[in-house]
């Protein structure tokens, strides 16, 4: 399994393009960037960052956003304020598809939709986006969330069963950690449908920490994954307290390849 790392460790010390490049002359080769404004959706900026992903040899292979000010809106009960939502997913697609992405890591619902809104009208956006997000050959991922309604293990598996065409999944340690769930009930749900993998590592104190700083047993975790078919990177994905330099996040690394390497012995 690749090692690779999100952008949005940085946030809110770095410009996302700037995190691309510092975290390239660290080793990594594969990236999720975070989009943190809507700037940073724009066809300019897209084309740029693409640029410089090229020149530093970078893969991005996943794409990230300030999912709490624009996803729970796409679901509005109010339909001038969710065509105005969708105009904004849209425009992330757009740049997904320009830094060359295949997943889109989403969040959405925050807390259940307005009564006027049924599971039906929920399940029928889900099957707009992933329409969209196909067209431009990007996979949406579901991930788990522990402050959102996709951190109930019910609520994903009724997507999962009413979503029609290929909806995806994104497996977050910490945030099943958070919402006093076993990752691996998560992957039960998932299956083969598992596109996007963040790692992170957690102790008896902490919810989240650096891989190799906790008791996190990633062989396992590795072996599950690799049950399912899942061939994409292990994304590094963290909190700017849990790490002191950008060197402790090339060692982490190290330390993943190392255990990862291990556990094929």
């Amino acid at each position: 399994m690749e090692i690779g790392i999100s952008t949005a460790i940085f946030y809110p010390e770095e410009r996302t393009e700037d995190a691309v490049r510092l975290l390239a002359r660290e080793g990594f080769r594969v990236m999720e960037v975070f989009a943190n404004s809507f700037f940073e959706f724009t066809k300019d900026y897209g084309e740029t960052l693409r640029e410089i992903a090229d020149e530093e040899n970078v893969r991005i292979n996943s794409i990230h956003t300030v999912s709490s000010a624009f996803e729970p809106y796409l679901f509005d009960a109010y339909e001038r304020r969710r065509d105005d939502f969708f105009r904004i997913y849209l425009d992330f697609l757009d740049f997904g598809q320009r830094v060359g992405a295949k997943v889109y890591t989403f969040h959405g619902l925050i807390k259940k939709p307005h009564p006027k809104m049924t599971f039906d009208d929920v399940v029928y956006i889900y099957e707009k986006m992933v329409y969209e997000a196909g067209l431009r050959g990007i996979s949406l991922a579901q991930e788990n969330v522990s402050w959102c309604l996709s951190g109930n293990l019910e609520y994903l598996k009724r997507l999962k069963e009413r979503v029609k065409g290929p909806l995806k999944f994104t497996l977050d340690v910490k945030q099943a950690v958070k919402a006093g769930q076993s990752p691996y009930e998560y992957l039960d749900i998932y299956g083969e449908d598992l596109a996007n993998l963040h790692l992170n590592d957690h102790d008896d104190s902490s919810t989240c920490l650096l891989p190799g700083d906790g008791h996190f047993d990633f062989s396992s975790l590795r072996n599950k994954v690799q049950e399912l078919g899942y061939k994409g990177p292990g994304i590094i994905e963290v909190y700017r307290e849990n790490y002191t330099s950008i060197k402790d996040l090339a060692k982490s690394k190290a330390d993943l390849e190392r255990i990862l390497s291990e556990s094929l012995k």
